[in-house]
């Protein structure tokens, strides 16, 4: 069984983005290997909301009960248009939430996703 990959979402404005990056260089400087949280940080609640659409969010569940598929293939799964489609794979993709391989095949890293809102940086 593959391991848990989980990605922590958080809304948060960049001094928090930096302390968080300063503790994870400390822990690995400290010597700690075993670092399995990833972590996607938005400037802000809006930014998120437009990048994790209810369209992207069926989008990842599908593909991750899917797994690797093609965009056509995915399209016809979800009995929307390949354009729409292509155009979602593709934000989620320079978000960091779908990965591409070297066939072309697109895939959900993650078997957990999170978000971390707090509402001063919200």
């Amino acid at each position: 069984m593959a391991a848990m990959r989980e990605l922590k979402i958080h809304v948060e404005d960049t001094g928090e983005f930096f302390r968080r990056a300063a503790d994870l260089a400390r822990r690995l400087d400290a010597g700690e290997r075993e670092l399995s949280e990833a972590h996607l940080s938005f400037d802000g609640l809006d930014l998120l909301l437009r990048t994790m659409t209810h369209n992207r969010w069926a989008l990842l569940r599908s593909l991750r009960q899917r797994g690797a598929s093609s965009i056509r293939a995915l399209a016809a799964a979800l009995g929307r248009d390949y354009k729409a489609v292509h155009s979602d794979v593709t934000a989620l993709i320079e978000a960091g939430l779908i990965e591409r391989d070297q066939a072309g095949l697109i895939s959900v890293p993650w078997s957990r996703i999170s978000a971390e809102l707090d509402l001063a940086a919200a």
